[in-house]
């Protein structure tokens, strides 16, 4: 999809408003097929997530056991998250979307998406797991062991920068992946934080921007997550491809 990479011309490609003026105008008329796409990758998640809760019920081991089916899971997930990113790409090109894009994953490379996924998990695999560890601790202590729940938060707080820069560093990799197949996944990290260089406090600054719009789609028992979820997903499609073409023009200029 590398050849369908264009400039807009704008004087602030990667302005807030901008990409999300265009990811509105893009969905009109397929936030159908997305929204579907969203809701069955939700449920899909859920019932193959969901089984593994009951394992905590024998702690310590089942604890143990639980988190490592946890990670596998997410790990496997990678794959998905190539299809639905496929998904808002390929509606960024004008490209023809359909819900069953999700699945698109397994016949794209998916032992690539599972490695790049693993080293993502592995990043975020302590930062995740302790508070959840803790707040567990707390619900087994019938609610009453505050210095858990205490516990969980503080160190949740303490490594809330860690996490957002890991996710903002790597945020462009599976796009990445996509438009450049040629790539390793190894290569598809590096591209992704060499792309984020100098763009990452403007990335930050987008994801916070969809908070209201996220706390509104939960207010609505997530009835609003149809349209928040597709809007989001879509706001970054264009972010990417804003962005490689500001750094393919900024690598043209020093040629010149």
């Amino acid at each position: 999809m590398n050849d369908q990479t264009t400039t807009t011309g704008t004087a602030s490609p990667l302005k807030r408003s901008v990409l999300k003026g265009k990811a509105r105008a893009s969905l009109l008329g397929h936030y159908m097929p997305l929204s579907s796409a969203f809701l069955s990758l939700a449920i899909l998640q859920y019932i193959i997530t969901a089984p593994s809760g009951l394992i905590q019920v024998h702690p310590p081991f089942g604890t143990i056991l639980y988190y490592a089916v946890t990670f596998a899971i997410s790990v496997f997930f990678g794959i998905f998250q190539v299809g639905i990113t496929g998904l808002f790409l390929s509606n960024s090109c004008h490209q023809p979307v359909y819900a069953g894009g999700i699945f698109s994953g397994f016949w794209h490379e998916p032992l690539k998406a599972i490695q790049i996924q693993l080293v993502l998990s592995l990043l975020l695999c302590i930062p995740e797991i302790v508070p959840s560890l803790l707040f567990s601790l707390y619900l087994q202590s019938g609610r009453v062991n505050m210095v858990y729940l205490y516990a969980a938060a503080g160190i949740s707080i303490v490594f809330l920068p860690f996490v957002l820069y890991v996710k903002t560093l790597y945020s462009q990799v599976f796009f990445i992946m996509l438009d450049f197949p040629e790539l390793s996944a190894k290569e598809c990290l590096k591209r992704s934080r060499r792309l984020m260089k100098g763009h990452k406090w403007q990335y930050f600054l987008l994801m916070v921007s969809f908070l209201p719009w996220l706390m509104g789609g939960f207010l609505t028992c997530g009835i609003g997550l149809l349209y928040v979820y597709p809007y989001q997903k879509q706001t970054y499609a264009y972010f990417y491809l804003e962005l490689v073409s500001l750094k393919s023009a900024e690598a043209a200029g020093a040629e010149a």
